[in-house]
């Protein structure tokens, strides 16, 4: 080990000893960001910095409704702060590791659980989109720099996959294959899992926030009818019955 990791491990220590009876108020300022706003707020809370919870919590304004949270002393390893948490919400549970480094840096780890499908838009501002479904997450890493994601690895699989607004269509079960390559640009193998619409597609998205998503959708008997006339709309029928998709945008 370096001296310089035994450094952080003694000053962790000694940082632990001197937090340990600090009020759980004082990790909101542990997540606020540049801007000096925490990202959520919460009807109670208990604890210490070192182990606490929140009830009736809400992230970026999408409601949460219990978090709890542990400090973990090895992430001053890596000249971090970081903290395991658990999410539940209405029934559903998310538990991870988030831990933040220099600057406006937090990465995410082991991040496995299940979220309504219906908390993203607001928390990655996707504008008028609503989405429905269950988001069922195994993630090994994802880092992210403010709000922009610059690394991810894992798996996410979207059960019962529908868009809401700004026109209703039910896509069935996908999942996502995340990786980021040696550019830094993060991409995704997309597929169904085994439903009436075939779906098969790649994703991308780079560090400044440019996405492109691009595959073939082909509805089978007993895909939503409404699938086919939305697809209709921006793609045309290939002689196999499929449309492509070839779509980019700015998160």
């Amino acid at each position: 080990m370096r001296l310089s990791s035994y450094l952080l491990v003694g000053l962790g220590g000694y940082l632990i000893f001197m937090i340990d009876g600090l009020p759980a108020q004082h990790i909101l300022g542990w997540t606020a960001s540049d801007s000096k706003k925490p990202p959520l707020t919460y009807g109670t809370i208990q604890g210490t910095l070192w182990r606490g919870k929140m009830e009736a919590v809400t992230i970026q304004g999408t409601p949460v409704d219990k978090l709890k949270w542990r400090f973990t002393p090895t992430s001053l390893l890596f000249g971090q702060i970081g903290f395991d948490i658990k999410i539940n919400h209405s029934g559903e549970k998310l538990k991870g590791n988030v831990a933040k480094g220099t600057g406006n840096s937090y990465q995410l780890e082991d991040f496995k659980g299940k979220i309504p499908a219906a908390m993203l838009p607001p928390l990655i501002d996707l504008g008028q989109i609503g989405i429905g479904g269950m988001i069922n997450l195994d993630l090994q890493n994802l880092t992210l720099e403010g709000q922009k994601i610059v690394s991810a690895e894992g798996t996410v699989k979207w059960l019962d996959a529908s868009l809401r607004t700004p026109f209703a269509v039910n896509v069935g079960d996908l999942q996502a294959e995340l990786l980021t390559d040696d550019n830094g640009q993060i991409k995704a193998t997309i597929k169904d899992m085994g439903g009436a619409t075939s779906v098969n597609g790649e994703f991308s998205l780079t560090s400044e926030g440019n996405f492109l998503v691009k595959g073939n959708i082909k509805p089978g008997k007993g895909s939503d009818p409404s699938i086919r006339s939305a697809l209709k709309a921006i793609s045309k029928s290939q002689a196999d019955g499929s449309y492509k998709i070839n779509y980019s945008a700015n998160l």
